[in-house]
Parts: structure tokens; C-alpha cells; sequence
């Protein structure tokens, strides 16, 4: 007497097309678990929990499918039990593998996709042959059920030795930190700079980097270096040197030396990956060098000349020609300088607002400067239509009072357009929700546009629409005594008809 259901020929086509979704899911589970860290942190975490997803819909599907197959199949009674055991078991190896291939770029690399690939399928098949006669009739059940739960097993078991692999990639890494750790602490205190860096390369770039900062003597020590040919480039804009005629020729000296033995004897007959390094290093130092006023023209050229003389160039040689765009020049000193004593009459105003608006102790010292700028108004009116840094149009309301600007019909087209979006887009509390002004304060932000309406109405900007709007939105707020002043003020910038 038979100890197995007699499968029916609608739970066999309700297995396929069952079958067939889950195949769906599987392709494109494998194609999101094999590209899980090619973006930044936040992009891959949201890879990672789509893959997720994908993982768990899939095996959601693939439990059906073998939940019917024990129901209405034709297996024998152990392997309908091991066959539900094996779904979880699955499930649980495929995210185990999931988080292996998180990090690919570690042993055992892309290998842990073997597991999704293999385990899916396999679980499918025996569904099927349980649910199909046609496939019964190929294989009998003495070979179909201990094998096909032979191979899930293994399967599942392939992800233990991955795992083992990873932890002692990852112990070989933390013993060579650790040794690195205690060679670097046994440099002494007053180490020159030539002792440290060599341990930049060894996974200690930030407490290297740190203790090169605090060097009295890297300046003069890292002229030494780039005279001699053993400063490594790539860390130039690291170390915290000031941008030095010296150090600017000794540097460009030292990259005209480094590219000539790197052209290729015949072009396109070597890899671009052969060089990428070398280059990477190269153009973080011309990009320093170059932001910092020293031209590289000639040096950049040479790069760019070699790179393309290789096979497979990166947005590297792009970035080399974008080099010698005069705008590039002095960018960095003239808006982004690393120390207030850097800045100078040409300094784009949005540099002296940045260290006004992070720097207490600097504040006065940089409004006073920006105030002597004579291309002062044209930078404001820059800083307000600017798209890219959010922070240049809030500097700019902020301080506008403190800038002796020129009231131009630009200046006061792009502070009023700055203004109406703050009002526009804050929170007019309802009648029944009554708000304090300190809230609708500090909803509009530290850069105060009500301060910055007030003193460009003041000075001759025509704001009629805006001091109407200031003041609607100032009355959904209770009344303080601040918000009584405030409106008190604006009402004192409308003009006479």
C-alpha cells in the first residue's frame, strides 16, 4: 500500500508557473547579491536591503512550492520532512552567504555566490519531480529524493568554509595591524618624516597621518623629501604643509621626474591598471598644488600624455585635463583655504564668511576682512544663486547686515528670491495650534531672513511683496514682544504710495 499522496496534474502546473516566478526572483536576486558594494556606504546599505528583500520574497515562493509538494507529491514521508527542514536552512544560507558578499573585495570574494546560485534551483527541481510524473518517469524516487537532498545539504554546508575563509582574512589583517601598531609606537617622538611615512601604505594612514601633522619640522623635511624623490605624492595635500614657492617647484620637479620612466615603449600595448596608482597619487597632488595657485600645465599634459598611452584609461585622464582650466587655479585658495592666515584681498568672500560662521574666536576678525573686499557684492550675489553649496546663500543672509554691500538690482533680486523661499516653505501654525515666535525663529534657521529682509528694504531694495508676506506669517505666530518688534520694523520699510 502506497505511504505517498498520488500528485494531481493541476498541482503539477500550478508547481510550474509557481516554479517559473520563483525563477524570476532568482535571476534577479543573483544579480543584486553580485553587486553589493559598488557605490558609497549609503548606497550599498540600500543595496544590501533590497537584496534582502529579494532574498526573503524568494524563498517566501520557493516554501510554497515545496509546502505543496509535500502535500500533494509523490515523496516518501523522510524526505518530505528533511525537504521542509532544508527551506529555513536555505533561507538562513543565503543570507549568510549575503553578508559575505557584502564585502567582496575580501576572500573568498565573489565566491559565496555559489550558494544562492546553486540552492534555489536545486530546491525547485525536487518540488518538481515530486509534483510532475514526466520527471518521475526519468529518475526513480531511490535516486531523485536522497540525491537532490544531498546536493541542498551540501550546498548549504559550502557557506561554512567561506565564512572560515573570511575570519581568517580578516585575522591576517588584524595581525598585520597589529604589528604595524607596535612598530609605529616604537618610533620615536621626535621621528623625522621620512621614519613615518613609510607606514602610510599599512592600513595606518590616519594615526600616521595625525602624528605627521604635529611634526615642528614636516614643512622643511618635506622640501627634503620632494628634493630627493622618496616624498610619496599621493599624501602632498595631507599633511598639512603650507602651499610654499618651494614646495611648489620642488613638487612639480619631482612629477616631471616620476612620469617619464612610466610611458609605455608602444601605445596601447600595456593595461591602464598597470599605472592607475601612480597616477591616483600624481593628480591628488596636482589638484592640491593647482587649488593652491601653483600651476601644473606642463606636468598635468605630461600625465595625461602617458595615461593615454595605456589601454582601458579611467575619469583619471579627464580629471588631469580639468587641471589646466584657468578657473582651477587658486580655486582652493581663493575659496576653501585651510588656515585663516591663508586668506588674502583675492579670496572669494564665501572663504571668509566660513570661517566667520565656524569660528568664534575668528568671527570679528573675518566679517572685517570681507567688508574690505572690493568684489564683495559681486560674490554675494554669486553665493545667493548658488545651487550646489547650501550653506553660501545662508551665509550670506546671515551676515548681509555686517558686509557694507552695494545695494545692486542683482544683489536684491537674489536675496529677495532667497527670502521668499524661507517664507514660503515655513510652517504657518493653525488658529487652533497656536505657535511661539521662537518657533517660527528657529524654523527659518540661524541665517535669519527676517533680519536680512529688513536691512535690504532698509537699503533700497524694493520688497513690497516680501514685507507683506513676512509680516502674514509673523501673525499665525503669538504675539511676544520680539514678534512686536519685528513687525513694528517691517511695517517702518513699506513705501508711500
Amino acid at each position: 500500500m502506497s505511504t505517498t499522496p498520488k500528485a494531481s496534474p493541476t498541482a503539477g502546473g500550478f508547481a510550474i508557473l509557481i516554479g517559473v516566478i520563483a525563477a524570476l526572483f532568482w535571476l534577479w536576486s543573483i544579480a543584486a547579491l553580485s553587486s553589493l558594494a559598488g557605490s558609497d556606504a549609503a548606497g550599498n546599505a540600500m543595496s544590501q536591503g533590497f537584496a534582502a528583500l529579494e532574498v526573503i520574497v524568494l524563498w517566501v515562493i520557493v516554501g510554497v512550492l515545496v509546502l505543496i509538494a509535500a502535500i500533494k507529491g509523490t515523496l516518501p514521508l523522510w524526505s518530505r520532512l528533511v525537504a521542509l527542514v532544508l527551506v529555513p536552512v536555505s533561507c538562513l544560507a543565503t543570507f549568510a552567504a549575503l553578508d559575505l558578499l557584502s564585502h567582496p573585495y575580501d576572500a573568498p570574494f565573489l565566491w559565496p555566490l555559489i550558494v544562492p546560485i546553486l540552492l534555489p534551483p536545486l530546491v525547485v527541481t525536487l518540488s518538481w519531480w515530486a509534483l510532475l510524473p514526466s520527471l518521475q518517469r526519468l529518475v526513480p524516487i531511490r535516486i531523485a529524493a536522497p540525491a537532490a537532498c544531498g546536493a541542498i545539504v551540501i550546498a548549504c554546508a559550502l557557506v561554512v568554509p567561506f565564512q572560515q575563509m573570511r575570519s581568517a582574512t580578516y585575522q591576517k589583517e588584524a595581525n598585520t595591524r597589529a604589528k604595524y601598531d607596535e612598530a609605529l609606537a616604537a618610533v620615536p617622538a621626535d621621528a623625522r618624516l621620512w621614519e613615518l611615512t613609510p607606514f602610510l601604505a599599512q592600513y595606518l594612514d590616519d594615526p600616521v597621518l595625525e602624528r605627521i601633522r604635529k611634526l615642528d619640522k614636516r614643512q622643511a623635511e618635506a622640501e627634503t623629501m620632494l628634493e630627493r624623490g622618496d616624498f610619496p605624492l599621493q599624501y602632498l595635500n595631507a599633511i598639512d604643509l603650507m602651499p610654499t614657492p618651494s614646495i611648489c617647484e620642488k613638487a612639480r620637479a619631482l612629477l616631471r621626474k616620476q612620469v617619464a620612466p612610466l610611458v609605455p615603449a608602444a601605445a596601447n600595448s600595456k593595461p591602464y591598471a598597470e599605472v592607475a596608482t601612480p597616477v591616483r597619487g600624481a593628480l591628488a597632488a596636482m589638484k592640491w598644488l593647482v587649488g593652491y595657485d601653483c600651476s601644473c600645465d606642463a606636468e598635468s599634459l605630461a600625465w595625461e600624455t602617458m595615461a593615454n598611452a595605456y589601454r582601458d584609461t579611467n575619469f583619471d585622464v579627464h580629471e588631469l585635463k580639468e587641471l589646466r582650466d584657468p578657473k582651477a587655479l587658486g580655486k582652493i585658495l581663493r575659496e576653501y583655504p585651510a588656515h585663516f592666515s591663508m586668506l588674502t584681498p583675492k579670496a572669494h568672500l564665501k572663504a571668509w564668511l566660513r570661517y566667520a560662521a565656524d569660528d568664534k574666536g575668528l568671527r570679528a576678525q573675518a566679517l572685517d576682512g570681507a567688508r574690505k573686499l572690493d568684489h564683495r557684492t559681486t560674490d554675494a550675489v554669486e553665493m545667493l544663486n548658488d545651487k550646489y553649496d547650501i550653506a553660501a546663500p545662508w551665509h550670506v543672509l546671515k551676515y548681509m547686515p555686517e558686509l557694507d554691500l552695494d545695494m545692486t538690482p542683482a544683489l536684491c533680486a537674489a536675496a529677495l528670491k532667497q527670502i521668499r523661499g524661507d517664507l514660503d516653505n515655513v510652517l504657518r501654525p493653525r488658529a487652533d495650534d497656536p505657535r511661539s515666535y521662537d518657533e517660527l525663529l528657529s524654523r527659518l534657521g540661524a541665517y535669519e531672513p527676517l533680519t536680512a529682509l529688513v536691512w535690504a528694504a532698509g537699503h533700497g531694495c524694493a520688497a513690497e511683496a516680501e514685507l507683506t508676506e513676512a509680516e502674514a506669517v509673523i501673525r499665525t505666530y503669538k504675539p511676544s514682544a520680539d514678534s512686536t518688534a519685528m513687525l513694528a520694523s517691517l511695517a517702518k520699510l513699506h513705501r508711500k504710495p
